[in-house]
């Protein structure tokens, strides 16, 4: 048996490495091993208790729809805010605009800049001699 195994690592270790690579090879195999084992059973296990939830969510509903719509009694709520600086309730009960809102003009005079760049201009090349 422990002539096996090390057989097993001798045969796994990277040539160039310590030895003890292929032990670290072996139980990483090892573990997907046990993992690609265990999983139809966790999958299995998964399903089972999805359908159950899917069921007791079935009865939820055909319980709420037995019982109808409810509404639940709501309490009184005090107006406790401030309305911001020029808000009016004129605007409120007058509606929705028809119209969007006109900008103002720009505060400045200049001509937009077309031609001339805004980000610096770097020169990478070494100076001709």
């Amino acid at each position: 048996m422990v002539e096996a195994l090390q057989a097993i690592v001798a045969a796994l270790t990277i040539p160039g490495l310590p030895s003890w690579t292929g032990l670290i090879l072996a139980l990483l195999l090892g573990l997907l091993v046990l993992a690609f084992l265990g999983m139809p059973f966790a999958v299995y296990g998964v399903k089972s208790r999805l359908e159950a939830l899917e069921m007791q969510l079935a009865e939820l509903r055909a319980e709420l729809r037995r019982t109808g719509p409810v509404a639940a009694p709501r309490a009184a709520v005090e107006q406790d805010w401030e309305e911001p600086a020029g808000f009016t309730r004129r605007e409120v009960e007058a509606g929705p605009r028809l119209s969007a809102p006109v900008p103002p003009p720009p505060a400045y005079s200049q001509p937009p800049l077309r031609d001339r760049r805004a980000e610096p201009k770097l020169d990478w090349r070494p100076p001709r001699a």
